[in-house]
């Protein structure tokens, strides 16, 4: 079983922690609409572990805010989630 995944808005930014993996997420996509408001950056240093399908999430993320013209930087990410970053190849999504 997953760590739980939680969530903190202070202005502009979104501070994520836990576990964001296929088993925690729904949690939070079910309540993202209003979470994301006014956000310019999700802060993902709190993330313990992230797997492949938390970092679809935070690439379909960058890409719903791109599609919209709004910026959105994600910060603080560790090794293993850079690692993951360029196993699959979407550094350039990700962390422009």
């Amino acid at each position: 079983m997953s760590q739980v995944l939680a969530w903190e808005k202070t202005q502009s930014t979104l501070y994520l922690t836990g576990s964001l993996d296929r088993d925690s997420l729904m949690s939070f996509w079910d309540k993202k609409s209003p979470l994301l408001e006014h956000i310019e950056k999700i802060d993902v240093s709190g993330l313990t572990h992230v797997d492949s399908t938390g970092l679809a999430m935070l690439v379909r993320l960058k890409g719903e805010f791109q599609a919209k013209k709004q910026p959105l930087n994600i910060i603080g990410a560790s090794d293993n989630l850079n690692t993951l970053i360029e196993l699959y190849g979407v550094k350039s999504i990700i962390l422009d």
